[in-house]
């Protein structure tokens, strides 16, 4: 009698030997750039009531961009590899050469710099964060939240704080964890919100110098003739250097969403106070020419 498992063992060796290159494909880890643009728009501070004590919180576990002049972290050491001159036969890979994981991209490289450029003018909006990064996309469960402000490092208190977590789930998805600090001009008399927390430092104490080298996705408070900084109040009176930075605000007002995203698409998330634009976009679709975004009316 015929051996009937000789045709059954080809055909699955043949299948498997198929399967192979998907499977190593799958292996390496696709890399994702991502752009994050943060404003306000102060003419909105009336437009509803806002929870007066809201629930403000950082992660338990978290991690920050990189900025030019920081040393990565090991979280951090993932480089791209330059493909300015691939082997025959095979596509370069658009974007920077050697360039860091989860570290910020030089100004020339973000693409919605008309739109931000348009806001400001306006005068209706003000940005708060405008970065572009590399970085890889995880499952929610693993994927960790990004901070966007260095409030544990010291210096003026910022106006924007909290979290974005960006994540793949057959979709992309991000949730915010964002709240803007207020000078509560809609708020009753001279009531003021117990401060929120400030976020975790990004570098030990003795190695971190953020204040120093980059300020300028950030925004801060703006100087006020009548209204001390907290560098200012540690001068005149440094007792309170011990018991940490004196809240300059009167409100903090919440943005907390979770939007499903596709990739290169421009998402929008509106609320009365703050507007996010954040756009994901394969690596090698990266181009530097894709059409920049309108400012939102």
């Amino acid at each position: 009698m015929p051996d009937q498992s000789t045709p059954r063992i080809c055909l699955a060796l043949f299948a498997l030997a198929l399967a192979l290159p998907v499977f190593g494909q799958a292996q390496v880890e696709q890399l994702y750039r991502v752009e994050l643009l943060v404003f306000s728009r102060p003419a909105g501070a009336g437009a509803e009531h806002w929870d007066g004590l809201p629930e403000l919180a950082y992660p338990s576990n978290s991690r920050f961009l990189v900025y030019p002049g920081e040393q990565p972290t090991s979280e951090s050491s993932t480089s791209i590899p330059d493909r300015s001159a691939p082997p025959a036969g095979e596509e370069a890979l658009p974007g920077p050469a050697q360039a860091t994981t989860f570290a910020t991209l030089p100004p020339s490289e973000r693409q919605l710099s008309g739109s931000a450029a348009a806001m400001q003018r306006s005068g209706r909006y003000r940005v708060l964060f405008h970065e572009a990064w590399i970085q890889p996309m995880s499952s929610q469960s693993q994927a960790l939240p990004i901070i966007l402000d260095r409030s544990g490092d010291g210096g003026p208190w910022p106006e924007l704080q909290g979290s974005v977590k960006l994540y793949l789930s057959r979709y992309f998805y991000l949730d915010t964890n964002l709240w803007l600090n207020t000078r509560g001009e809609y708020l009753p008399g001279n009531w003021q919100m117990p401060a929120p927390p400030l976020a975790p430092a990004s570098r030990p104490p003795q190695t971190s110098s953020y204040s120093t080298l980059h300020r300028g996705s950030v925004a801060t408070i703006p100087d006020s003739p009548d209204q001390s900084t907290p560098g200012d109040l540690a001068q005149t009176n440094p007792g309170l250097q011990a018991l940490g930075p004196t809240y300059p605000f009167r409100h903090a007002v919440r943005l907390k969403q979770t939007r499903r995203m596709r990739s290169g698409e421009l998402v929008y998330i509106d609320h009365p106070l703050l507007g996010v634009l954040i756009r994901v976009t394969p690596l090698q679709s990266a181009t530097a020419g894709t059409p920049d975004a309108a400012a939102p009316g």
